[in-house]
């Protein structure tokens, strides 16, 4: 892998910018906000139109009561997500510090990891504190690939990167949402602000790792590494609709709504449409996957 000198000097110019970003902005979440005594089951905890259900026949059947309950429930959902998800992630990335391929970056990730452990915990609190509980992630276990260097840390920032701008569009949606709780917009617009600078990070990471890479790995080696990422975005999008948070809602079957709305026309629209439109075509640039090839389920149960 190689660099001209202007892609270089950009690429440090970046992570040079994103450490004073981090040094100037944060803010320690331990003590940030103003915890609210509660909030209400007659609340919008999410926007309505960002609810699982929506552009369905259980969003037009269902009451505005039952909407609202299950916008809690999706909530927290959501914030479960980002609790397993950025555990795995601050682990991930700790093991890639100081390794030679991300020397450049390791004072950012270092921000990177700090600021992550904040949104965790804040997620896990908001959870226990309006819930009760943080729900399971149950992601399945993807096969290991065996890659070199380059591929792994690609890999890995790729699927981090898949995580990260789906929550960021939940987040955007959410803190400009009036509607929506005011303390809840608060939490997603501090979370949104944080993964700005993070989604800057994993472009500049992935467009700087992936130059060539075309050239330099046979089509088979590539051809693993898509389907590797593809399967992984099906993963994180059938993370969204978990049976507990329609079960909680009071609808009769989880697994039943969950399965229907997976195959509805109308919520892979939305997927492709608007939920992964930056992921699909920042992936598919960097050749890192093969858009052509349609998504498929990764788990069933």
């Amino acid at each position: 892998m190689s660099m001209n000198q202007s892609a270089q000097s950009m690429y440090t110019d970046r992570l040079a910018r994103l450490v004073q970003l981090s040094r100037d902005r944060h803010v320690f979440s331990f003590t940030r906000f103003d915890w609210v005594d509660d909030i209400s089951e007659q609340d919008w905890w999410v926007s309505p139109e960002l609810l699982t259900i929506h552009g369905t026949a259980y969003y037009e059947q269902a009451s505005e009561a039952q909407r609202k309950l299950l916008s809690k429930w999706e909530c927290i959902n959501l914030f479960s997500l980002n609790v397993t998800g950025e555990q795995e992630l601050i682990a991930g990335v700790a093991e890639l510090l100081h390794t030679p391929m991300l020397k450049e970056a390791n004072d950012y990730l270092h921000h990177f990891i700090d600021e992550e452990n904040q949104h965790m915990w804040y997620f896990a609190k908001f959870c226990e504190n309006y819930a009760g509980k943080i729900y399971g992630n149950k992601k399945i276990q993807l096969t290991e690939l065996k890659l070199d260097p380059r591929l792994t840390i690609l890999v890995r920032f790729a699927q981090i990167f898949i995580f990260e701008e789906v929550g960021h569009y939940y987040n955007l949606k959410i803190a400009l949402d009036e509607r929506v709780h005011p303390f809840i917009r608060e939490i997603n617009e501090a979370h949104r602000n944080d993964e700005s600078r993070h989604i800057t990070f994993g472009r500049a990471l992935l467009a700087r790792l992936a130059d060539g890479i075309s050239n330099d790995y046979a089509p088979e080696v590539l051809e693993k590494v898509s389907q590797h990422l593809r399967k992984y975005v099906q993963v994180t999008i059938e993370s969204l609709y978990n049976p507990a948070m329609y079960r909680d809602a009071g609808f009769a079957s989880g697994m039943a709504i969950r399965s229907a709305l997976l195959a509805d026309p109308a919520r892979q629209d939305f997927h492709a449409r608007e939920l992964l439109k930056k992921v699909l075509a920042l992936l598919g640039d960097t050749h890192l996957l093969k858009q052509e090839t349609s998504l498929e389920p990764a788990y069933q149960s």
